[in-house]
């Protein structure tokens, strides 16, 4: 794999992009009243508003995570703040869907969910500068 500069970026662009979609969706799907794995770990927690609340935050931060990838980071410390609320309540979903709530008598599947949340999270973690 190349480590050149030129490489990290559109890898990093490639990651901007994924997580952008992933952030959108996820925020219309909990506003349209299911969700992710974020909201629905929050409705579980604290009920119906806060799965809205979060899918609002989740849509707003996707589409300036988009943006962003077109214009430039034209937004400050705003979407860091909601990349930092967006990644606070995905670790406490992780903590409470797949360690506390986790099916580990069918391993591989809860590994392959449980792997799958630890990467948004690092993707989250990584791009919020």
């Amino acid at each position: 794999m190349g480590n050149s500069a030129k490489s990290k970026s559109i890898g990093r662009l490639i990651l901007q992009l994924a997580l952008a979609c992933l952030l959108i969706v996820g925020g219309i799907w909990a506003l349209q009243g299911a969700g992710d794995f974020g909201a629905m770990a929050l409705k579980g927690m604290l009920g119906s508003w806060a799965g809205l609340i979060f899918g609002v935050l989740e849509l707003v931060a996707g589409v300036l995570l988009l943006l962003e990838c077109f214009i430039g980071d034209k937004f400050g410390a705003f979407d860091n703040i909601l990349g930092w609320i967006i990644m606070i309540v995905w670790a406490i979903a992780i903590v409470v869907g797949d360690i506390l709530n986790g099916s580990f008598k069918q391993f591989l599947p809860w590994l392959y969910g449980f792997a799958g949340h630890i990467i948004v999270l690092g993707a989250l973690w990584s791009l919020n500068d």
